[in-house]
């Protein structure tokens, strides 16, 4: 997979930056609703922060694709 860094960016390299963009933003939503950050609701947000962080550096740099003949090994053809 191209990251978003290179000439052509593939197609799961933008889906995996808009979904990470879409994890800030329910994040940002939630701060928002709430009078008050309880336990529960910090908890998500901090689980959710380095879920998007990770898939937003995921698609920046790309992710290697497995060569074509893996496969046909694995599965015996």
């Amino acid at each position: 997979m191209n990251g978003l860094t290179s000439s052509a960016p593939s197609q799961s390299a933008i889906r995996l930056t808009v979904s990470s963009f879409l994890l800030l933003a329910v994040q940002s939503a939630l701060l928002l609703m709430s009078p008050s950050l309880g336990n529960d609701a910090g908890l998500l947000i901090w689980t959710l922060t380095p879920l998007a962080v990770a898939v937003f550096v995921a698609a920046l740099i790309g992710i290697p694709e497995p060569p074509e003949q893996y496969w046909r090994q694995r599965h015996g053809r």
